[in-house]
């Protein structure tokens, strides 16, 4: 099965463009995939949101540079789903899923992440700074929709609960290792 990566159709980009408060704009979206990648977003146990404004060049270079070096830590951190990050104008917001609060407040506490969130402090690299974290207190199940029937069937199950077809799960298909 091939998964499409295409945008809403341009009707339905213009009627949401209608809306007040609607913007559509090119962004940079980066997604980085941790060790617990083959799950989905129902396994995350906690969802962090950060939020950034830059004010200078410089600055904001110094803060990217040290983002990098937490990105190579967190490629390992235990507990780390996946985490996507984007623009929206002047707002960079990232989202992180993670399995549980205590796998994200280990990597919070590690001397890495400490040693980044001093020299955001120190250095001043960001205009605004928002961080929180979330845990979930309503777990749901994602469902995968059945291509050859009507089925709807809980992603866990791999089989269409309508006919028994097997059901491609995009979170748990093999993971490619170089």
């Amino acid at each position: 099965m091939e998964l499409l990566t295409a945008p809403p159709p341009a009707t339905a980009i213009a009627r949401m463009l209608a809306i007040e408060g609607v913007e559509v704009a090119p962004t940079m979206l980066a997604t980085q995939q941790g060790p617990d990648r083959h799950l989905g977003p129902e396994a995350a146990g906690a969802v962090l949101i950060l939020q950034a404004t830059f004010a200078d060049e410089e600055r904001a270079a110094a803060f990217w540079e040290s983002a990098a070096g937490l990105m190579e830590t967190l490629a390992t951190a235990p507990g780390f789903i996946r985490r996507y990050n984007f623009t929206d104008g002047p707002h960079y917001t990232l989202i992180a899923l993670w399995r549980t609060a205590v796998d994200a407040h280990a990597f919070f506490s590690s001397p890495e992440h400490q040693a980044a969130m001093a020299g955001l402090f120190r250095h001043r690299w960001q205009h605004s700074h928002f961080a929180a974290l979330w845990e979930m207190t309503t777990p749901r199940q994602r469902v995968i929709f059945c291509q050859e029937c009507d089925g709807v069937t809980p992603a866990r199950d791999r089989q269409c609960s309508g006919c028994g077809a097997d059901l491609f799960d995009p979170h748990a298909s093999p993971v490619r290792v170089d």
